[in-house]
């Protein structure tokens, strides 16, 4: 899902761009479970989203209320569209960085990523002046 967010307030430069990326749970976790993937996704945002520094701000949300309680949604906003791609490489290069060594680094991702089935993505265009 991408979202262009345009010039709200006086202290926005020019249009910034967001994703949004709902990814769904294999299944319903225990309270151990969500501890453990809340620490692996933590671990990652510090060593390597916090240090990314095309992305300006990311904000990841565990499922409140829908109809399907599994979502876990992550909102990123990048400056331009040239940000994002070159995110994504810097991305790679911080977790070379943050697990140096290969069986170490694919073993965490693997482990991170096994407690989601699959994601969505959709682009919208926001509305500016039905923006708070």
């Amino acid at each position: 899902m991408l979202i262009q967010i345009t010039d709200l307030n006086a202290q926005t430069a020019k249009n910034t761009i967001c994703t949004v990326q709902t990814r769904y749970l294999k299944n319903m976790l225990d309270s151990t479970e969500r501890v453990a993937l809340a620490n692996m996704l933590a671990e990652y945002h510090q060593k390597v989203t916090m240090k990314n520094e095309f992305v300006l701000s990311e904000k990841s949300m565990w499922h409140f209320w829908t109809d399907d309680s599994r979502e876990f949604v992550t909102v990123t906003e990048y400056a331009d569209w040239s940000a994002i791609e070159k995110s994504g490489n810097r991305d790679g290069e911080l977790e070379k960085q943050a697990w140096p060594d290969a069986a170490q680094r694919a073993d965490f991702m693997k482990k991170m990523n096994s407690y989601f089935t699959h994601h969505k993505d959709a682009i919208f265009n926001v509305m500016p002046k039905l923006t708070k």
